[in-house]
């Protein structure tokens, strides 16, 4: 039955058109996927700069500081640990004001710390407030230092962006989801007689449904390797100008999650375009198909 179908009058044109159809609307997906993707790397890498810094008080053993150093280690909150010392806080401050200003006052004021990078997941306002006051409660700490202010002005305007960004993906996936569902039903609508004698002569809804299934999910993975290879054809012909995009993509598997993407959206709206169609003119009447 599958092969009858292929070979119905016009189905090369038709199949032809609907691949081309269902390519050009996974391209805008797959473009809309690479614009996500890069916005929640920006997103993680200025999270990722957010650094709480921990001043030691007065007197305290480098021992009990490298205790504390490595149980941060170990934290889900931290994505990395820097000690200095006071006499490296105190060098660094006189290469930076060209003095030295220990010598002048007779003391070294500047107290050991411990810079903390925060992991970008715990850098929502909440959250990070419960790891300082965690931190602040530490026996040996004088002082929690980071910059609330930005911090605060950071996830308000990044909040923004995430909200303009899923609103924009989620009309555009509607107008995606629209367009495979008329380019399925355009090519199905030919061969709408031949469903309805099937149907006429006693065949299940499953078994009419079956061949045309079967052919919009080839449909759906033929569109998604071509519009992914346009996709990263783009990309390697744009590669010294793109090189900046193709690193990120390049990390953290997200052109695993960029093909993964393509495809499945390819093949669920293909298979749900399909089986919509065909349930259509299977409940439409015989004189109503003219």
């Amino acid at each position: 039955m599958s092969k009858s179908l292929f070979k119905t009058s016009g189905s090369a044109i038709s199949s032809f058109s609907t691949i081309v159809g269902i390519t050009l609307v996974l391209i805008m997906v797959g473009l809309l996927l690479v614009v996500a993707l890069l916005a929640t790397s920006l997103s993680n890498h200025y999270r990722g700069q957010v650094v709480v810094q921990l001043m030691m008080k007065e007197g305290v053993a480098e021992e009990d500081i490298f205790q504390l150093k490595k149980r941060l280690d170990g934290e889900t909150f931290t994505a990395s640990t820097k000690y200095t010392s006071s006499q490296e806080a105190a060098q660094s401050m006189q290469e930076e004001l060209g003095e030295e200003f220990v010598q002048f006052l007779g003391y070294n004021p500047l107290p050991a710390s411990i810079d903390i990078r925060m992991n970008p997941t715990f850098n929502q306002q909440d959250g990070l407030q419960q790891v300082i006051t965690d931190l602040e409660s530490n026996p040996i700490v004088h002082e929690v230092v980071y910059q609330e202010d930005l911090l605060q002005q950071m996830n308000a305007n990044l909040s923004k962006w995430s909200l303009g960004l899923v609103i924009i993906g989620a009309l555009l996936l509607i107008i995606a989801v629209v367009l495979i569902v008329n380019t399925i039903q355009l090519a199905i609508f030919s061969q709408r007689f031949l469903i309805k004698s099937m149907q006429l002569v006693g065949a299940t809804r499953w078994f009419i449904q079956k061949p045309f299934l079967k052919r919009g999910l080839w449909y759906g993975f033929i569109s998604s390797v071509f519009a992914l290879a346009i996709i990263f054809a783009v990309l390697y012909y744009f590669r010294n100008d793109f090189q900046d995009i193709i690193e990120i993509l390049r990390e953290q598997n997200r052109l695993l999650i960029l093909i993964g993407g393509v495809f499945s959206i390819g093949l669920l709206m293909s298979w749900l375009a399909t089986a919509y169609a065909v349930r259509k003119f299977v409940r439409t009447e015989a004189a109503k198909l003219h």
